[in-house]
């Protein structure tokens, strides 16, 4: 009985240490929880002239969406982030953290979307969520930018769904923008998740990975249909945890990224532990109820020509927005000028995965045109 007991009293003291750690470290990421963007510093410490570090959650177009404004000098030129999803944003200080951010080439603008991201309340009706209300408040945004910071045009880079937003906003008003650029085509979506599917069931048969193939034969091929017990969006998220397992964006999500992540100050306690933990189909209704308007994406037919110089960044092995369709749209497509740069080996998220290709595209390509 003795050693149970002094067991007992040695496991009490280890849990409170560990409660105290926590305690501890939860006191840190609060100090480290302001809210307030992080400046852009010289050597000495000193904010730098003509830079900019602010967040805002705006009324656009009666929305309230929050726009990221980070920029070592307010001179360079404007471009503007169309995250994917739908429904997912990506904060700020991951493109930093990743070594993708473009801040000092550009006044960089991360516009979060109509139905997702921080300044999202339960205010806005689910009926206003939709693609064409998407592309006018980016199209507000854009205008913005442009007055707040003098430009005649801005640039505009879509990622996966925010290719097909970026789109329809270039399609509509050309004359605000230099350049689109695109990373992650969403194409023509229903025939990508069938080309998707077919690789993963493939990957999975080769392997004799039977517990990807019952699943897989349990959601069926594309096009999928909501089932009793599984929705669309259930077997997407099936499909898509299988297209993980065999072309995995390789992005490192170690120690230090949570580290920078939770330690940095542009946002706040509350949503660092709300935003940061939750997938967006559980906490973001744009992810849900856009998901239909996603899979119905068709560029070829709604979007054949842009006015502007066109940019296509894609991985080879991509089975989010297959390859083979994006290659496809691009050829087709018609522009002033156009250009598709292939990243070997890459998968859906080329930038983080090749930041240095991602970067000398733009101060090499997009820039000097």
């Amino acid at each position: 009985m003795g050693l149970l007991k002094k067991l007992g009293k040695w496991l009490l003291i280890l849990l409170g240490v560990i409660i105290g750690a926590i305690l501890i470290l939860l006191v840190i990421i609060k100090f480290n929880s302001s809210g307030v963007e992080e400046p852009f510093l010289d050597e000495n410490g000193e904010v730098l002239p003509n830079s900019i570090a602010m967040h805002e959650d705006m009324l656009i177009r009666g929305v309230s969406q929050r726009i990221t404004i980070r920029g070592k000098d307010v001179n360079n030129p404007v471009l503007l982030i169309v995250h994917g999803g739908p429904g997912a944003p990506i904060f700020p200080v991951i493109y930093k953290l990743s070594g993708i951010d473009l801040e000092d080439l550009f006044t960089v603008c991360y516009w979060e979307q109509r139905g997702s991201g921080l300044a999202y309340n339960d205010s806005v009706p689910d009926a206003s969520i939709t693609l064409n209300e998407i592309v006018d408040d980016g199209l507000e945004v854009s205008n913005y930018l442009k007055k707040t910071f003098k430009k005649d045009k801005i640039y505009i880079e879509g990622l996966s769904w925010g290719t097909a937003v970026a789109a329809f906003m270039v399609q509509k008003k050309p004359e605000l923008y230099h350049a689109y650029i695109g990373s992650g085509i969403c194409a023509k979506q229903a025939e990508s998740e069938i080309l998707s599917y077919d690789f993963v069931m493939a990957e999975a048969q080769k392997r004799n990975d039977t517990v990807s193939i019952n699943q897989l034969k349990k959601i069926g091929r594309p096009p999928y249909t909501n089932k009793p017990g599984m929705e669309i969006s259930d077997a997407i998220e099936i499909e898509r945890t299988i297209v993980f397992k065999y072309a995995p964006i390789k992005m490192d999500t170690g120690f230090n990224l949570i580290k920078g992540m939770f330690m940095d100050n542009g946002l706040t306690f509350k949503e660092k532990f709300t935003d940061m933990i939750n997938k967006p189909e559980s906490y973001y209704p744009a992810a849900k109820l856009m998901e239909s308007t996603a899979l119905n994406v068709n560029l070829f037919r709604d979007v054949p020509e842009l006015k502007v110089p066109v940019y296509f960044m894609h991985g080879d092995n991509d089975h989010f927005t297959e390859t083979e369709i994006a290659k496809a749209y691009f050829d087709a497509l018609v522009a002033p000028s156009k250009k598709w740069f292939l990243f070997e080996n890459g998968t859906h998220g080329v930038q983080i995965e090749y930041p240095e290709k991602y970067r000398a595209i733009y101060v090499n390509e997009i820039l000097k045109k």
